[in-house]
Order: structure tokens, then sequence, then C-alpha cells
């Protein structure tokens, strides 16, 4: 990628500066004209769930693109395939959950359930249910499927709904089941996050591990 290697150590405090170089080059190859002098805070994660990923930094920019609102941005690099993902009004650790989802469904091959697929779901019922395992008390109104996934012909279905009197999505059908409010996202943003925070929460056979932010 350009004419800077891939730093070989790391991404950990003594090979950061290294890290942010590389960066900045792939930035130049992703978005070119619109790719930023430089990089803002950085936040180190030092383990990945994903088999064969390991450490990464995660670090904030500014760009100005015209084919997006965002003009804050992540850009993630380390022991994976360096991406970048636009802000919103996400953290880093954010960030990172959506970084490790997006790699799943990339590697997993996971793409739109056909409409086949949707054709019996019903997104009330689906949503109720996970709803159930919480406050079997509240009730489900006005729920649609905002996206739907086939992951190796299971169903994870996002479901847009009003529950308690507030917008939530729920993570329903065959998805690891949860419930977030982060209505203004997309749902296929939330879903990403979603799958990324379910495989942070897995086990770690090496125990707990530090992240670590620089401003």
């Amino acid at each position: 990628m350009g004419e800077l290697a891939k730093p070989t150590s790391g991404p950990d405090d003594a090979s950061l500066d290294a890290w942010r170089a590389y960066a900045l080059v792939y930035l130049a190859e992703a978005i070119r004209e619109s790719a930023p002098n430089a990089l803002g805070s950085a936040t180190i994660f030092p383990h990945s769930p994903l088999e064969g990923e390991g450490a990464v930094v995660v670090f904030e920019f500014e760009a100005e693109r015209s084919s997006l609102d965002a003009k804050r941005f992540f850009v993630v690099v380390g022991k994976t395939e360096a991406n970048y993902y636009p802000g919103y009004d996400l953290t880093s650790d954010e960030a990172f959950s959506l970084h490790l989802g997006t790699r799943f469904m990339l590697v997993m091959g996971i793409g739109q359930a056909p409409p086949e697929q949707l054709a019996t779901f019903d997104a009330a019922v689906a949503a109720k249910a996970v709803v159930n395992r919480i406050s079997p008390e509240l009730t489900v109104v006005d729920a649609r499927v905002a996206a739907a996934f086939d992951v190796d012909g299971e169903l994870h279905a996002i479901v847009s709904c009003r529950i308690g009197g507030r917008d939530v999505y729920v993570m329903a059908g065959d998805a690891p089941p949860g419930i977030h409010e982060r209505v203004a996202l997309p749902p296929q943003v939330v879903y990403r996050m979603h799958v990324g925070q379910v495989l942070r929460n897995e086990p770690d056979p090496d125990g707990p591990r530090r992240d670590t932010s620089y401003p």
C-alpha cells in the first residue's frame, strides 16, 4: 500500500507513530483528495476476537467528502484489514465494535436476506419474543423490518418499533437478541455494532485486556 510498509509490530505504545503514518497513507489511497493531513485521538485495542486478527488502533479524523454528510470519521488499522467509517456520534469503542461486525460480515459473506426468507417473518411477533426476555409487560407497536441479513441460512432481522413509548431497534429472528435506542443510525450500522459487541463479550481465554487512549 503506497510507499510505506505496514508496521511489523503493535499497534502498541512504541509503534503508535508508525501506525499513524501508515493510516495516513491508507487514507490517501482510499479517499484520495479528501484524505486528511493529520489524525486525531487514537485508541489501541490490543485484542481481537476474530480468528487471524489481532491488535488494532482506531484514529479519529475529519474530512470533507461530497458523497457523505459526515465530516468526522474513524480509521482502523493494525492486525486487520484497514477500513474507515463515518463517525456519526460514535465513540472509539463503538467504532471498534463496528469494525469487528463489518469484518465478521465480510469474512462470513453475509448479505441481505432475499424476499422469500422474509415471506413468513412477523416483525411484531419476533420483536415481542425478544422483549419478553426482559420486560414481558411491555407492548410492541409499529413494528417493521428495517434491515435483514442471511447468515448461512439463518435470518438476522433488525426490527424498527416502539416499546414503552421509545423508538428502538430490536435484533430479532435468529440474530443474537438485543434492543438498541440508537435509531438515528442506519439499521445496518447498528447491526454491525451489535455483532461486534457480541463477539467482544465472548470469554477471552487470555483474560482481560487493556484498551489505551491517546489525545
